[in-house]
C-alpha cells in the first residue's frame, strides 16, 4: 500500500495546480467584463485614446485677419498660398480666417481696424497699402505682411534682418538675383554685364546695384549705366556696343518702358540679349526674365504666420523673407531673332513663352503694381 502513497500525492498536487489556475483565470475573464476603473485608458467612438497627442489645431484656436489691398492676381495669390499652406499643414480647421478685399483707401483704413478692434490673434496685409496702415493702427496685434518691395525702406521694420517690432513678412522685390542667375543657365558663354537705369528713380538704381553685385558674383565684368533721356540712353548704348558687353540687364522702371523699343532694337542689331526685371518687357523683345511666384509668397507668409501662433515667435525676431520660388521665362521669339539656342539642360529649368500677341493680363497686372509701390 505503502508503494501508491507517493503517486496518489502526486496527481492530487497537479490537480490542486490545475484548479488554482483555472481559478485566476476565470476570476482575470470576469474583471474583463467589467467598465474600465479609473486608471485605465479610456477609448472614444472613433478609437482614439485619451493619451494621443492632439495636433496644434486641436490644441489652439486663432483668429487671424487678411486684408487686400486692390484686386490684382498677384495680390490673389498672395492669398491663395496662404490658406493653401494652412491647409497643407493640417492647421486650417484651426484658424478663422477673415478675408478682406477693398480697394477704396479709407474703406481699407476702417476694415483693419475694425479686425483690430474684433481682437483677431494676427493680421496678414496684403500690398504695401494695406501693411503700412496695420502697423500705424497696432503695435501689439502681430503683422505678416506680402508682396513689399523693400520694408525696411518703407518703415516697416527696423532692419530686414531684425525687424524689431511687431511686423515682419515676405517682400515681393524684383528677383534680380534670380534673374542675373539666370544668365550663366541660358547664356553660358556671357563674360560681361551692363545695367542700364533711370538715374533718378530710387528703385530703378536698386535693381540695377543688385543685379551688378550679383553679377560680380559670377565673376562677370559688370557695369553700371545711369540715364536720365533718350539721348543719354542712346549714348549708354554706344558704349556698351563699343566694350563689346555680352549681356544688358534692364530694370522695371518708367524711363526704360518708354524706351524699350529702342533697346530692344539695338539688342537685336548687334545680337546683345537683355535680361529684364518684369515680364511685361518681354513682349518688347527681351530675351529672359524670373518672375515672382506670388502663391509662392503667400505660402511663406503663412509659414511666418504659424511661428508667430504655434511656435510663439516673436515677429521683432523673425526676419524678414527674400528668397522664394520663382519662374524662369524665355521668350522663343527673341531667341529665334537673337540665334540662340539653349542646351537640354536649360530647357528643363525655363519655360519658353510665345510674345507674339499682346501683353498678358497678369503682366499688365504686375506692372500696374510695382509702378504702385
Amino acid at each position: 500500500m505503502k508503494k501508491y502513497i507517493i503517486p496518489i500525492m502526486n496527481v492530487v498536487l497537479i490537480l490542486a495546480i490545475v484548479g488554482g489556475l483555472g481559478f485566476t483565470l476565470w476570476k482575470v475573464f470576469t474583471n474583463d467584463q467589467k467598465a474600465p476603473t479609473t486608471d485605465q485608458t479610456a477609448v472614444s467612438e472613433t478609437g482614439a485614446t485619451r493619451d494621443e497627442a492632439p495636433t496644434e489645431a486641436e490644441l489652439e484656436h486663432f483668429r487671424v485677419g487678411v486684408v487686400q489691398h486692390a484686386t490684382a492676381k498677384p495680390n490673389d495669390y498672395c492669398y491663395q498660398g496662404f490658406v493653401d499652406q494652412l491647409k497643407q499643414r493640417g492647421l486650417l480647421s484651426g484658424v478663422d480666417v477673415t478675408y478682406v478685399v477693398e480697394n477704396d483707401d479709407e474703406k481699407c483704413i476702417a476694415e483693419i481696424q475694425r479686425l483690430v478692434d474684433e481682437g483677431c490673434d494676427l493680421l496678414y496685409a496684403i500690398g504695401p497699402f494695406a501693411a503700412k496702415n496695420a502697423a500705424a493702427i497696432t503695435d501689439e496685434i502681430p503683422i505678416v505682411f506680402a508682396a513689399v518691395t523693400d520694408p525696411e525702406e518703407a518703415g516697416l521694420v527696423e532692419s530686414n534682418e531684425v525687424p524689431g517690432g511687431n511686423v515682419t513678412g515676405v517682400s515681393s522685390y524684383t528677383p534680380c538675383f534670380e534673374q542675373i542667375d539666370l544668365i550663366p543657365v541660358i547664356l553660358p558663354e556671357a563674360k560681361s554685364i551692363a545695367a542700364i537705369y533711370h538715374s533718378t528713380d530710387e528703385n530703378s538704381a536698386r535693381q540695377a546695384i543688385i543685379a551688378t553685385k550679383e553679377a560680380k558674383e559670377f565673376d562677370y565684368s559688370a557695369e553700371l549705366y545711369p540715364v536720365g533721356d533718350e539721348k543719354q540712353i542712346k549714348d549708354a548704348l554706344e558704349k556698351i556696343k563699343k566694350n563689346g558687353t555680352d549681356v544688358i540687364f534692364l530694370p522695371n522702371d518708367k524711363l526704360i518702358t518708354k524706351y524699350l523699343d529702342t533697346l530692344t532694337a539695338f539688342s537685336f542689331e548687334n545680337g546683345i540679349p537683355i535680361i529684364c526685371a518684369g515680364e511685361d518687357m518681354l513682349s518688347s523683345g527681351c530675351l529672359a526674365t524670373c518672375r515672382i511666384n506670388y502663391t509662392s509668397v503667400g505660402r511663406k507668409s503663412a509659414d511666418l504666420a504659424c511661428e508667430i501662433l504655434y511656435g510663439k515667435k516673436d515677429p521683432a525676431s523673425l526676419s524678414v523673407i527674400y528668397k522664394y520660388d520663382c519662374y524662369n521665362l524665355v521668350n522663343r521669339q527673341a531667341m529665334e531673332k537673337l540665334g540662340i539656342k539653349l542646351s537640354a539642360t536649360a530647357l528643363r529649368n525655363v519655360e519658353l513663352v510665345d510674345t507674339a500677341e499682346d501683353e498678358t493680363e497678369a503682366a499688365t497686372e504686375a506692372a500696374t503694381e510695382a509702378d504702385g509701390e
